[in-house]
């Protein structure tokens, strides 16, 4: 492909839900194409922490190269917007070897941030970040979202009780400006240097089946030692006060540690939690519009998707 092509072509970006099969046929299009992977995915980014969130294995990562994965270490809050500039520098850089890119995940403000869409967020100093973290430590997630509703009731409405990391972030922005975080998603974003537009491609299943896969996978999860990744998290220092450790899947794995649940109470709720995860990315991805869905039928190898997505797009995908 010549560079000319890798620099005008858009960037073609496969969504969906959680549990939806994009990490395998993903790959199989990566490999197809001899494309490298960009991943979109907000856990993935962390590193030590695999089985909890579906990571690519060694063998899938061997198959087709990724990015974005294993970058920051779990007590460290990783914004949408810093993912839309390191995402951007890494299809850049792609471009510039002739390797075409093909973006895979499921988080929309993600790939909203890679498309240049999100909202201008405020500069916090490191000092005050540290200080306003250092703060929020000693208290508990319900109480720092029941702060959240009292100063800005409309993030509280849209942020999952239990996302502590987003329920800071919310409350970080208010502390350090004075401002609630919706203030500042309504203030016109400045403009930026979009030399490529992205090509959205959704996957999608039936309810039943989706929701059935996800369930599979949750228990998957525990029989592949989830439980152990959970107590080597904790030996390096990651308890029930970091950032990612109260995201989907590990917060229900402490508690289960912790004694509050028991293993078939835990794997309940991880999996329910997983399918309203799913609900709401759904629901995101509608709204967001301009979307070219696929669906993947129940037995279908990632094979025939990826037959599919190349029969709608034969010039356009790399």
């Amino acid at each position: 492909m010549a560079s000319g092509a890798a620099d005008t072509r858009p960037i073609p970006v496969l969504a969906g839900p959680t549990g939806v099969g994009k990490t395998a046929v993903g790959i199989e299009l990566a490999r197809r194409f001899g494309a490298e992977i960009v991943s979109a995915d907000s856990r993935q980014i962390y590193r030590y922490m695999d089985i909890g969130t579906a990571k690519p294995t060694a063998e899938e990562q061997a198959a087709a190269p990724h990015h974005l994965i294993d970058v920051v270490d779990p007590d460290v809050r990783f914004s949408a917007g810093e993912y839309g500039r390191l995402a951007r520098d890494a299809i850049q850089d792609l471009a510039t070897r002739d390797v075409p890119a093909l973006v895979v995940g499921g988080a929309g403000l993600y790939i909203k941030a890679l498309d240049g869409g999100l909202f201008d967020a405020p500069e916090i100093s490191p000092a005050v970040r540290q200080r306003l973290a250092n703060e929020y430590r000693s208290a508990t997630t319900a109480a720092l979202h029941g702060r959240l509703r009292a100063v800005d009731p409309a993030s509280a409405n849209r942020i999952h009780p239990n996302d502590r990391q987003r329920i800071e972030r919310a409350l970080e922005v208010h502390d350090a400006t004075g401002e609630p975080l919706t203030s500042w998603f309504e203030r016109p974003v400045q403009s930026r240097s979009r030399s490529r537009r992205t090509l959205l491609v959704g996957l999608r299943r039936d309810r039943a089946a989706l929701y059935a896969q996800i369930d599979a996978r949750v228990e998957k999860m525990i029989e592949s030692g989830f439980e152990a990744e959970v107590h080597g998290l904790m030996d390096r220092g990651y308890g029930p006060g970091t950032h990612a450790m109260s995201t989907l899947g590990y917060a229900e794995m402490l508690r289960y540690i912790g004694g509050e649940l028991d293993l078939k109470e835990a794997v309940s709720a991880i999996q329910q939690r997983s399918r309203q995860y799913a609900k709401r990315q759904l629901t995101w991805f509608r709204q967001t519009g301009g979307i070219e869905w696929f669906t993947v039928d129940e037995g279908e190898d990632p094979a025939g998707t990826c037959e599919q997505i190349i029969r709608s797009f034969p010039d356009l995908l790399f």
